[in-house]
C-alpha cells in the first residue's frame, strides 16, 4: 500500500512544477519562495520569509495557495491579533436556557474558522504578536490539536508560513519559535532586471493577454504529497553527507553553528525536507542535488547564508546542475547573447561563439550523465538550439535557419 501510495504521489511531479512556474511567471524572482512553501506544505514544517515590506511575500503565498483548488488561505498580520477568538472563532453566539429549578442560564458558544479552517496559514510580522496568542501559534505551527471550550480540535493545516522584516531577538521569549521555523528564505529586492521583468508581467495580467487556464493540484493531490513523504528513501550516504557538512560548519566558526549542531529536532527536520524536495522532484530516493534543500535549513542569522552556500556546492554539483549552471549563464539578462536579442548588432558574433561553446559544453555533460539527469541535459540542448535560432532572426531580422 505504502508503494502504491508513493507511486500515485510521484507521478504529481509534473504537476508540481508546472504549478511553481505558472506562480514564478506572475511573481517575478520569487522562485525560493514557492519552493519553500511547498517543501512546507509536503514536509510538514513550518516556513520563515526574512524580507521588507513590499517585496512581495504574501502576494506569492495567496498565488500559490489559490492553484491547490479546494483549499482554505488565511493571513493574519499578528500585532492586530489580540485573542485567541481574533484567531480561530467565525462568531459567537449567545444561548439561553432553563434549569430544573427554573433559573435562567445564558451562555455563549464559539463556531470556529478563521485559521481554524486554514489549509495555508500566513503569520505576517510575527514577532511583534502578543505573547499568549503566540503560545497558540506554536502549537498551532507544530500541528497540534488546539484546546477551546474543554475540547480539543485539529485544524487541518498543511503550510505555516510566518514572515516579518527582522529576527527576534537570540537570548528573547521569541528564540523557541525562531528554532521552530525550520524553513528560512531571505528575500530581497529585485535587482534592475527584476525590476523591468515584473513591469512586463504586470502589462500581461492587467491586459488580460495570459488566457491560459492556471496549472492546478488539487487538495487531495496536496495531502497525498504529504502523505507518501514518509515513504521516500533516505540513503545512509545522504545522512553522511550532512553530519559531513555540520562538522564543517562547526569546525569553521563553532560560536556561530552551536546552534545547529545541538539542535537534534532540526536534525530530524532536515530530513523531512529533504523528502519533500526528492518527492517534489518525482524521486523516491533522496540524492545529492536535494542537498540544496540546506541552504533554507541551516542559517540563523543572513550573515551565515554565504557560508552555508559554500559549503553546500561542492555536495551537490551534478552534470545536470553544472549543465543548468552554464546554460543559465549563457542567457544571463546583463550578457552578451540578452544584448544581441535587443538589437546590438556588433553583439552577434561573440553571441554565437558563446552558443557554440555551450553547445560543447552540454554535449560533454550529457556523455558523463545517466538517466533522468540525460534526458533532462538533453531537453537543454534542445531549447538551447532554439534560443539560437531565436537569436540569429532577431539579429537578421528574418527567419535565417541556422545549422546545428
Amino acid at each position: 500500500m505504502s508503494q502504491t501510495m508513493l507511486d500515485a504521489a510521484l507521478a504529481l511531479a509534473p504537476k508540481v512544477a508546472n504549478v511553481a512556474a505558472d506562480v514564478a511567471v506572475r511573481n517575478i524572482g520569487r522562485e525560493a519562495l514557492i519552493r519553500a512553501t511547498f517543501l512546507s506544505l509536503v514536509s510538514g514544517n513550518p516556513a520563515f520569509f526574512l524580507g521588507d515590506p513590499g517585496v512581495n511575500k504574501t502576494g506569492t503565498l495567496k498565488d500559490l495557495s489559490r492553484r491547490i483548488t479546494g483549499s482554505t488561505y488565511y493571513g493574519a498580520l499578528m500585532p492586530t491579533i489580540s485573542s485567541f477568538d481574533l484567531l480561530f472563532v467565525e462568531e459567537t453566539a449567545i444561548e439561553e436556557s432553563v434549569d430544573a429549578e427554573g433559573r435562567k442560564l445564558i451562555r455563549t458558544r464559539d463556531t470556529l474558522g478563521r485559521a481554524a479552517n486554514a489549509q495555508v496559514f500566513f503569520a505576517d510580522e510575527i514577532w511583534k504578536g502578543e505573547p499568549r496568542v503566540l503560545q497558540t501559534i506554536l502549537d498551532f505551527a507544530n500541528g497540534d490539536a488546539i484546546r477551546h471550550e474543554g475540547r480539543d480540535f485539529k485544524p487541518p493545516l498543511l503550510a505555516f508560513v510566518a514572515a516579518s522584516n527582522e529576527l527576534p531577538e537570540p537570548e528573547g521569549n521569541l528564540a523557541a519559535m525562531w528554532s521552530r521555523m525550520t524553513i528560512r528564505v531571505q528575500v530581497n529586492s529585485l535587482d534592475r532586471a527584476g525590476k523591468k521583468s515584473l513591469i512586463a508581467a504586470r502589462l500581461v495580467r492587467d491586459r488580460g493577454e495570459n488566457t491560459a487556464a492556471p496549472a492546478q493540484l488539487t487538495l487531495a493531490e496536496a495531502e497525498l504529497l504529504r502523505d507518501a513523504r514518509p515513504f521516500v528513501e533516505v540513503p545512509d550516504e545522504i545522512v553522511e553527507l550532512v553530519l559531513g557538512l555540520y562538522q564543517e560548519l562547526l569546525d569553521e566558526d563553532a560560536a556561530g553553528f552551536d546552534w545547529l549542531w545541538k539542535d537534534d529536532r532540526r536534525f530530524g527536520r532536515v530530513f523531512d525536507v529533504l523528502q519533500a524536495s526528492a518527492l517534489l522532484d518525482g524521486r523516491g530516493k533522496v540524492g545529492k542535488s536535494d542537498l540544496k534543500a540546506l541552504e533554507l535549513l541551516l542559517w540563523d542569522t543572513p550573515e551565515q547564508i554565504p557560508t552555508v552556500k559554500a559549503k553546500i556546492a561542492p555536495l551537490t554539483r551534478t552534470p545536470l546542475s553544472d549543465a543548468q549552471e552554464v546554460f543559465d549563464t549563457l542567457l544571463s539578462p546583463s550578457g552578451t547573447v540578452a544584448e544581441a536579442k535587443a538589437g546590438d548588432r556588433n553583439k552577434l558574433v561573440a553571441a554565437l561563439a558563446q552558443f557554440e561553446e555551450t553547445e560543447r559544453e552540454l554535449d560533454r555533460l550529457t556523455s558523463e550523465a545517466s538517466g533522468g539527469d540525460k534526458t533532462a541535459i538533453l531537453a537543454l540542448r534542445k531549447q538551447l538550439d532554439e534560443e539560437k535560432q531565436v537569436t540569429v532572426n532577431a539579429m537578421l531580422g528574418t527567419k535565417f535557419r541556422v545549422k546545428t
